[in-house]
This record gives C-alpha cells, structure tokens and sequence, in this order.
C-alpha cells in the first residue's frame, strides 16, 4: 500500500478523529443540560451532566463506525449513548421535550459558529498556509466546520430516534405524533441509509459547510 495514502489517512484519522468524538459528546451533553434546566435530572442522576467522554461514548457509533467513514471516504456516520430523560418531570413535557431534542443540533451550530469564528481570526491573523501548529489546527477548524454540519443536518432528519422526529412531532396532532415517534428504529435506519445513499443530505450539507468556510475566510 502506498505511504503516501497511509499518511493521509492518519492525519485525516488525528485531525477529523477528535473533533467527530468531541462533537457527538457535546451533543449528548446539551440534551442533558437541557432537560436538566427544565426540570428532569434523570440524566444527571445517570452521570450524564458531563463533558467526560467515556460516559457518553458507543463503541460501535462513537469510535468504530466514524473510523471507517474516515478511512474509506465519504460520509462519516456515527452516534453516541441517548441521553435518558423522564417526561413525567418536565414543567410542559410536550413543549419541553422537543426543546431537549433541538438542544443537541443547536449544540452543534453552536460548535460550528465557534470553529468558524477562531478560523476567521486565524485567516486575519496571517496564520494560514503557515504549516507547523497552526496548520494543524486549521485542517482541525476546518473539520469542526464540517462534522458540525453535518451532526445537526443528520440529526434534524424527522425519523425516529433521531432528534427531529419529536421536533416535529411537537407540531403534529396527538394521532400522528404516535404514529411518527413509534415507527420501527430499524425501518428509520433503512430510509435514512438510502436518504444518505442518494444524496438527499448534499444540499443542506453543502449550504451549511460552504457558509461556514466562506464565513471563516477559507471559502
């Protein structure tokens, strides 16, 4: 195998890897904030109020999964552990149960705003094409913009467990509501693999990756 690749793939591995492992942890965190400020502590009693990654981290989606999005190429797909929350503790659990499920993508917009604005600085600064450190965090910055992109886009897909399924099942009446929220986890997966499959993420990912690097000055 060439070397060339290999060293490629570390640095796509050592540089995406971190900030994938980050972004899925503070996504997790946000739900658990959130629910904690309205009422249940259901997660914090669980360990769940935290930034520490191993109480947040799937094996399978946190580490090896995103692995292989990265070495193969393309779209790197991963999750972390749900956070568990009790509507019964919620102040209006209708209400505040789709705020806890739009936390987690807002916590990753909120995340790409910050990747964009330290590029931003880093661009004015004169310290881009540099090399050295400050290259290093720049491809980092960079895939901060993306994979944060990407994580709130991928969870705002209204099919169950993902977040936007009780987003949007907060709009609907009580009968479709259900029907949304108890469709098969495994039939959601297939639509999802095939939304994925034929490139109906592409647009808003595109749009929201493309903003962000001409925001920080690199597009």
């Amino acid at each position: 195998m060439d070397p060339a690749f290999l060293v490629e793939k570390l640095e796509v591995v050592l540089t995406a890897g971190p900030i994938f492992l980050f972004s899925l942890v503070f996504h997790e965190y946000c739900h658990a904030l959130a629910a904690n400020r309205l009422g249940d502590n259901t997660a914090a009693w669980s360990g769940r109020l935290t930034l520490n990654p191993a109480v947040h981290i799937d094996p399978l989606g946190s580490i090896a999964m995103p692995l292989v999005g990265m070495l193969v190429g393309g779209f790197i797909f991963g999750w972390a552990k749900p956070v568990p929350f009790n509507p019964r503790n919620l102040r209006n659990a209708p209400r505040d149960t789709m705020i806890i499920a739009l936390a987690g993508p807002v916590s990753n917009l909120v995340l790409m705003v910050a990747c964009v604005v330290v590029t931003r600085a880093m661009v004015m600064g004169g310290l881009v094409g540099t090399g050295g450190m400050a290259e290093i965090l720049v491809q980092m910055l960079v895939w901060g913009i993306y994979v944060n992109a990407l994580l709130a886009v991928f969870n705002m897909i209204p099919l169950p467990p993902l977040d936007g399924s009780k987003v949007l099942a907060y709009f609907l009446d009580a009968g479709p509501a259900a029907r949304l929220l108890s469709f098969s986890p495994m039939n959601s997966l297939a639509i999802i693999m095939l939304l994925v499959w034929w490139g109906f993420l592409d647009t808003p990912l595109s749009f929201l990756t493309g903003l962000g690097l001409r925001l920080g000055g690199l597009g």
